[in-house]
């Protein structure tokens, strides 16, 4: 290796290293304030150590924020499934069907990701207001939808588009039905692709928090927007505070951790083996 590589390399590492110091001290800094007393948490200069509590987690339990914890699992899980069940057929459809106006709903698709929340919220919610949907787990599936289908759609054809077409041709050949060829021979080569897009969509499901803060009420409220219980008007829990972030960012973290290898998989290809 030359003087010049191993510089190189040495330049990489530090540039890495500094990177994941700037990601990983503002998570630090969250666990650290959620285990301090609430006078620590709040102590100008700010106080690094201090003793250490779980009142801050018990906190949790005992306010609403359990119930909003309880409200973004069954929005995560109603999202996903609804997503998953409408956006992989129709991006196997958009991968494989010639129909007309398919150039045009393809950039529609692509649109209407682009386009962000803030402009259709509002009409939205009037909608969603003369429809009774407002505060309803449904109506926040619906919501959700509008973003994350498109999105679906769009990563399931680019996954499907990768499997040799042959095979579904000699399946056909062999008598299978367009959905038998699609439920027993495309879904199984897709899987790795279609699982990242399912955790991406569950990911991004339960860290949403614009549309329910619009959409949602007392009874749907998911844990993102419950987390404005711990600000008060004179007050800030900030120990509370971070507890709650904690508990929305440890479930992503673990999932992500248990089906990195999935994932890395799924983003980086779409080829069929064997």
């Amino acid at each position: 290796m030359s003087r010049r590589q191993r510089r190189r390399r040495l330049l990489s590492a530090v540039v890495l290293l500094v990177g994941l110091v700037f990601i990983f001290v503002p998570y630090l800094w969250i666990f650290l304030t959620a285990l301090k007393r609430p006078v620590d948490a709040a102590a100008v200069p700010p106080m690094i150590f201090s003793p250490i509590t779980t009142r801050n987690f018990e906190a949790l339990l005992e306010g609403p924020f359990a119930g909003s914890l309880v409200a973004s699992v069954i929005i995560t899980v109603l999202t996903t499934a609804a997503t998953m069940v409408l956006g992989v057929p129709a991006g196997y459809a958009f991968a494989r069907g010639k129909f007309r106006g398919r150039r045009f709903f393809t950039g529609w698709l692509l649109l209407s990701r682009m386009v962000p929340p803030v402009i259709f919220i509002i009409p939205l919610f009037l909608f969603f207001h003369r429809l009774k949907l407002v505060d309803t787990y449904h109506g926040l599936t619906l919501a959700y939808l509008t973003g994350l289908l498109p999105f679906t759609v769009w990563m399931s054809a680019s996954y499907f588009q990768d499997i040799p077409i042959e095979l579904e041709e000699a399946a056909r050949i062999d008598g299978a039905s367009r959905t038998r060829t699609f439920l027993d021979v495309v879904l199984p080569l897709a899987r790795p692709g279609v699982l990242t897009v399912g955790l991406l969509i569950a990911i991004a499901a339960w860290s949403e928090y614009f549309i329910p803060l619009i959409l949602a009420g007392i009874k749907t409220t998911p844990a993102t927007v419950g987390l404005v219980n711990f600000i008060g008007i004179d007050t800030l829990n900030w120990g509370a505070l971070a507890a709650g972030s904690l508990a929305l960012v440890i479930p992503t973290f673990i999932v992500t951790l248990l089906a990195q290898r999935g994932m890395l998989r799924g983003l980086s290809a779409g080829a069929v083996k064997g």
